[in-house]
């Protein structure tokens, strides 16, 4: 093992939490790396929260055109350009990275661009993107690996090749019939942006009600919406199996309460929730304990069951938002400045 680079603190992770606190105690002195393996500045300004509220906008756009008439303005025949679309999206990305750059540079935190693996306590060895590999250690570390579309365990699924966030975010085209496994939040937005790009949408939730977090009114009030903008629901349906290839041919059967159909499409699209990204990175050689998600196992004030080891935003198990990231770099800067602030429970 080559001899390791020493830091004073070490972030696995560039998202949001993690990026504003490397940021923070390089400005403050310290010796501060984060090591990133593909997203500079994590999900939310790159594949989620952004780039998906980018080409909402644009599907927004598209459907005011096409009922512009109701408001007295008359338009001709609106046709979509999805590769212009994308490029939009494609360009304010662009702009994020290189802000997050400067942001780098001026702080004088370093961004090491690799997929990093423990290989002891705060000890961590880091593939590197462009060849080779480095072994980095810390006085303290901080894990911030967020989590990855949960691909459901539904015969026929995986070898589809179903589209997930990532995926949907590129498409260069509109799919004649987009199938969307899971109620929730993200495909909800996603389902309701490509219905007005032009897709046919069929919405599956194996759930009794589409955002099954939310109260039941306000679950009927989004299924009104939706299906008001000629979006498929079907709630309370068991995907039996799927057959076919995304961006193809793809078949759906599910089971309801009305007996079992087919549902045939083009591409599918997976949204039936997340998986923290804690599996094969060596938290195991790292003293790090998980809970039965997978999650991180923290305290209240985002400790780890290792010393000087902290955990950071989703795979913390903290609540999937960009601001909930946001107050956990909060917690973690008045714990480590001495103070007692302790994360919110339920």
């Amino acid at each position: 093992m080559a001899a390791p680079a020493q830091f004073e603190a070490l972030i696995l992770g560039s998202g949001q939490g993690g990026k504003l606190l490397a940021w923070h105690l390089a400005h403050s002195g310290r010796r501060t790396a984060v090591v990133e393996r593909h997203w500079i500045g994590g999900s939310c300004p790159n594949v989620n929260c952004m780039p998906s509220k980018n080409e909402i906008w644009s599907a927004s756009v598209a459907h005011v055109a096409r009922h512009a008439a109701e408001f007295g303005t008359k338009t001709g025949r609106v046709t979509i350009d999805m590769v212009k679309v994308r490029q939009r999206k494609r360009d304010m990305v662009d702009r994020q990275i290189a802000a997050h750059l400067r942001n780098y540079k001026d702080s004088g935190a370093g961004l090491i661009m690799g997929a990093g693996h423990f290989v002891a306590p705060k000890t961590l060895e880091v593939r590197l993107n462009d060849g080779g590999t480095r072994v980095l250690t810390a006085d303290q570390v901080f894990l911030n690996v967020g989590t990855h579309a949960t691909v459901p365990d539904v015969p026929g699924l995986q070898a589809a090749s179903p589209l997930t966030n990532i995926e949907a975010l590129e498409l260069d085209h509109v799919p004649p019939h987009l199938i969307v496994l899971g109620g929730g939040y993200v495909g909800l937005e996603f389902g309701q942006a490509y219905r007005r790009f032009g897709s046919r949408v069929t919405i599956i939730e194996h759930g009794s009600q589409l955002l099954s977090r939310e109260d039941h009114d306000v679950s009927e009030e989004m299924q009104r919406i939706l299906s008001a903008e000629g979006v498929e629901c079907l709630v309370a349906a068991q995907t039996l199996h799927v057959h076919g290839r995304s961006g193809k041919d793809v078949t759906v059967t599910v089971r309801t309460a009305a007996g079992e159909q087919r549902i045939e499409g083009s591409d599918i699209l997976v949204a039936a929730g997340r998986t923290p990204n804690t599996a094969g990175i060596g938290l195991e050689e790292a003293g790090v304990e998980l809970d039965a998600r997978g999650y991180v196992r923290v305290n209240e004030r985002l400790e780890t069951s290792a010393p000087d080891v902290w955990a950071i935003g989703e795979c913390a198990g903290s609540p999937h938002f960009t601001h909930a990231s946001v107050d956990d770099f909060r917690i973690i800067m008045d714990n480590l400045a001495g103070g007692s602030e302790a994360r919110a429970i339920g």
